[in-house]
This record gives C-alpha cells, structure tokens and sequence, in this order.
C-alpha cells in the first residue's frame, strides 16, 4: 500500500476515534453547565479541546510503541532499550495527562475529571499502564509486526521476480547462440559444398534471427509467429540435408490468437535434429502441435541415431525445464520418453 494511503489511514482511525469520543462526552454533559444549555459554538470548542487532549493519550501510546519500541524488539533485538523507552513513554504520558488535567482543563474549561479528589501518581501510573498499555500500546507493537512482516514478504516476492527475471534473460541468450551456432555451420557445409541452396538457406536464416532478436524477446508471442519459426527452422534442416531429411509437421486444433513464451518449442525440435535419424523414410521425426484456445500438446518422436557419438545433453532441454519452472509453473506436463529406439518428447501447456 502507498504511504500516502498509509497516512490517510491512520488521519481517518484517529479523526473517528475523536469524532466518537466528542459525542460521548457531549451526550453524557460531563463540562460544567452543560447540563441545562444547547451546546454552543464555545462550549463545543472546549469539548474539543478536551477530548484532543485526552486523544493524544492513545496516539502517544500508539505512535511510541510503533516508532521506538518495536524497532528495537523485532528488528535490533536490544530488549534492554526497548524496556527502558517503554518506561519513557508511560512516564511521558502520566507527566503529560497531570499537566492537561491540572493545568489545562481545570483552570480553562472548569473539567475537574475528580470531583476534587487528589489523584496520586501511583494511581496515574497504573491507570496509564492497565488502561492504555495492554490496548493503544500493544496495538501499536502488533501494527510494526505486521508491517515488517508484510514488507519483509514484499520485498522477497521482489528478489524472487528479478531473480526469475534475470535468469529468463540469461536461459534466452544461451539459447540464442546455441541455435545460431548449428544453423552457421550448416550453411557453411553448403557454401564449401558452392551448394545452389545456400542462398535459400541463408535467407530462411535470416528470417530465423529476424524473429529471435526482435519479436523473441518479447514475453509472450502470438502462437502463429511461433509456428512460422518452427517452419523455418524445419526448412532449413531440409535444405540442409539436400532434402534427405524425412519430417513431418503437423498442426491440429484451433490456431487463433493464443499467445505463448517465444522460443520455448524450439529445444525438443533441435534435440531431435541433433540426436535422431533424419533420413529414414519408414521413421521420419514427427513434430505435432495440437491446441485449443487454453491449451496445446506438442510432441516430437524421433528414432534414436545410434551412431551419435555427443553423449553431452547441452543447453536445450535443461534451458526449456527452468523456462517452463518459471513461466508456467504448474501450468505445463513434460514427460520424456526414452525408448530402447525412439525418443519422445510430450508437452501439455495451459496457456491461459
């Protein structure tokens, strides 16, 4: 809550406690001559004098054990201290509450609050501290609590997003390279090769970085964008292999105006591409996106390229776990299935 809310707040405990108090004591006439007369602009204004000073009680109260006391007890730990300015405190108020009442209120308003009783300070002392101190007092200790423990919690959920946040931009420039870096080196084969389809490859990778470093860095993209790279990654594998590589690509469901974190599919195609067999009719690597408007199932299955000597898993899946961790925690289902030949790869993700 904003300070300004804070102190407005507290104007408002404060000014409706006065209010409440002030009609009490007008509805009882406890001011002399009050009795037997309306109450007038005069009169009303020593009731209000009379009930602000008594108010200042409960503030003082209140205000000491929130400002001083508590931050000694819960924050320094100086038990020591946050006695003695207790001590202070109830001391200040019965010097306080002796001066308003004998010196103020007595010779001004003509309100003898004792009938003409000597009131001895034992008796200020213990009503302040059985009267004010287990209310106003232990209000104001509960108050701090409270405070430091919502700002305390506040500023954690913080730390947390920056934290998650920091790491999103760290997972996304690993990934960056990890792509540009194979995309590069096949279309280096095919330069060395003087392949005609370098030119066509060299654009589809410009197509690709194009959306990586502009819309990529976006929170969320609309699904059809990511659909679009996942094509022009696809083509360029083909391009790649000469047209060897066997893949299917298939898309179900409704494809409308779904929005997902961009860049998040990609790992388990590049997986696929990286550890599968790319050429075998019979076995092509089957990529399928169905989706609804609240949800899509992604699945990649490829046969297990036994000759693949890079036993290192890399950046990709261990990226797109920590990603789906933060983005979508308890929003998605990632199982793999790791079959004697084929790989599979199934995510279920709630996108609303």
């Amino acid at each position: 809550m904003k300070r300004k809310y804070i102190i407005l707040l507290h104007i408002t405990f404060w000014v409706l406690l006065l209010g409440n108090n002030l009609w009490n004591s007008i509805g009882r006439g406890i001011l002399s001559g009050h009795k037997n007369q309306l109450v007038g602009l005069q009169l009303f204004f020593k009731y209000l004098v009379m009930e602000t000073g008594y108010l200042l009680i409960p503030v003082f109260c209140f205000f000491s054990a929130y400002l001083l006391v508590a931050p000694q007890i819960i924050v320094k730990k100086n038990y020591v201290k946050a006695f003695l300015l207790s001590i202070l405190t109830l001391l200040f108020i019965v010097a306080y509450r002796y001066v308003i009442e004998y010196h103020l209120f007595l010779p001004f308003l003509g309100f003898d609050n004792y009938n003409g009783n000597n009131y001895s300070a034992t008796r200020y002392v213990s009503n302040i501290f059985f009267y004010y101190f287990p209310s106003y007092f232990v209000y104001g200790l509960m108050y701090f609590f409270v405070e430091d423990w919502y700002k305390t919690r506040h500023r954690q959920q913080e730390l947390e997003k920056e934290k998650a946040a920091a790491e999103l931009t760290f997972l996304r420039s690993q990934l960056n390279p990890h792509f540009l870096f194979n995309s590069i080196n096949d279309i280096y084969s095919l330069t060395y090769q003087q392949s005609e389809q370098a030119p066509a490859a060299l654009l589809k990778l410009s197509d690709i970085l194009r959306y990586m470093l502009r819309e990529g860095r976006e929170d969320t993209m609309p699904i059809q964008s990511e659909i679009k790279y996942l094509e022009n990654v696809i083509e360029l594998q083909r391009i790649s292999t000469k047209g060897a590589a066997r893949i299917n690509f298939n898309i179900e469901g409704y494809i409308g105006n779904q929005k997902i974190a961009p860049l998040l599919l990609i790992a388990f195609v590049e997986n696929a591409f990286k550890h599968g067999v790319l050429t075998d009719p019979e076995n092509p690597v089957e990529i399928c996106l169905i989706a609804t408007k609240e949800e899509i199932n992604f699945k990649v299955q490829n046969k297990k390229n036994r000759d693949h000597k890079d036993k290192t898993s890399g950046i990709g899946l261990n990226n797109v776990r920590r990603r789906l961790d933060l983005i979508y925690p308890d929003k998605h289902n990632l199982t793999i299935d790791d079959q004697t030949g084929f790989y599979t790869v199934n995510l279920k993700l709630q996108l609303t």
